[in-house]
């Protein structure tokens, strides 16, 4: 079977295992099966060699977990400017460890050259250390998003030791693929990249990067299938099972992801990714996100933008989609409202439920008119 095995290919395979008994499955073949163990990969042509799971750090730190996560050998770790008190925190957890066997991934999300740089020195100083080990850019879905004072202020960073390696994350890694190749500043995307969001453009947008060996990061690769409410939108976290395994086992499947950035709130959740490293993705694990990514279909946006420039209002609806799976999905009301208040005034006061029937269509089958206005609802 290939590196990358086709859906068709699994769902033959596991279409004879009982739904039900999945999660048992899954548990007793592991059971079986050598301790995890750490395993690092390739990124781009870096030097760096993250661990296939790394760790997205988030707005709220969960101080042991992070702990927990540097004493099992994961590696790499990603936060960002934007994510409050963040990186303050994390260098709390950092001190005293050696500085050299951490990878540490931060975001400015400035477009000015002076306020990148000065973002640069605030990151440095908050984390306690004299160098990044990969500056982003945060957020960069066009190539105007990244202006020539921007790209100036990259190639200052790393020029200055401050930086070893540069990069962005975005939300289109399609759109950015001629970009980042043409351009030859950047070491490193940070894209979207999971199961009810993978497909031929971001495989495709994987493949290039990797053929002109730009590493690639991959985030949200657990949003969809680490599972709230959805029946009842509670806000509270329920057994998940195996879905945030089984999605990083598939996204790492791809020899061109680098590593993944998943947020984790505690040591079982720390522990059961871990185990994505050195444990096959198996039919079992295909049926299960299959199954899940049927039931999220009707509230979960696939970020293909299809819909890009049809509201005849002007709502950015993957966008706020996005904003509301922050809550719904990860169970993080502030990013979603942090992110919803950073649309200009007279989209915040759109209201979908004003429209008589939703212009928007979507080809994943997800209930635009209905997600939208419970964003407008839970976060204007």
């Amino acid at each position: 079977m290939s590196a990358n095995p086709s859906r068709r290919q699994f769902l033959q395979a596991g279409m004879a295992l009982p739904a039900a008994g999945l999660v048992a499955s899954n548990s007793l073949e592991s059971a079986f099966q050598e301790p995890p163990k750490v395993v690092y990969r390739t990124l781009g042509k870096t030097d760096l060699k993250p661990s296939g799971v790394g760790y997205g750090i988030g707005y709220v730190p969960y101080t042991d977990v992070v702990a927990r996560a540097l004493d099992m050998g994961i590696n790499y770790f990603d936060t960002a400017r934007d994510y409050k008190d963040s990186e303050k925190i994390f260098s709390g957890v950092i001190k005293g460890r050696k500085r050299d066997k951490i990878i540490i991934a931060t975001k400015s999300p400035s477009y000015r050259k002076e306020q990148i740089l000065k973002d640069l020195d605030t990151s440095l100083a908050q984390l306690g250390t004299d160098y990044i080990d990969i500056w982003h850019l945060h957020a960069r879905d066009t190539p105007a998003s990244i202006p020539d004072g921007a790209l100036e202020a990259m190639q200052i960073a790393k020029k200055s030791g401050k930086a070893r390696y540069l990069g962005f994350s975005c939300h289109k890694p399609y759109a950015m693929v001629d970009f980042i190749i043409n351009t030859k500043v950047f070491d490193v995307m940070q894209m979207t990249y999971s199961y009810p969001i993978g497909g031929r453009l971001r495989n495709d947008a994987v493949d290039k990067l990797r053929a002109a060996g730009i590493g690639v990061i991959a985030m949200k690769v657990v949003v969809a299938v680490s599972g709230l409410n959805i029946a009842d939108f509670s806000g509270k976290p329920k057994s998940t099972g195996q879905g945030p395994l089984a999605g990083i086992k598939w996204v790492l499947t791809n020899p061109g992801i680098g590593t993944t950035v998943p947020h984790m709130k505690t040591i079982p959740e720390l522990e059961m990714n871990f185990r994505a490293m050195s444990e096959p993705y198996t039919p079992a694990d295909e049926q299960l996100l299959y199954t899940l990514n049927e039931q999220i279909r009707p509230n979960y946006c696939r970020m293909c933008y299809e819909c890009e420039g049809k509201c005849p209002k002007g709502m950015p609806v993957a966008d706020v989609l996005r904003f509301l799976a922050y809550h719904d999905f990860c169970g993080n009301y502030h990013q979603a409202a942090m992110s919803f208040s950073g649309l200009a005034k007279e989209i915040r006061d759109v209201r979908c439920s004003d429209c008589s029937a939703c212009a928007i269509e979507c080809p994943n089958g997800v209930h635009v008119q209905d997600r939208l206005i419970r964003a407008q609802t839970l976060l204007a």
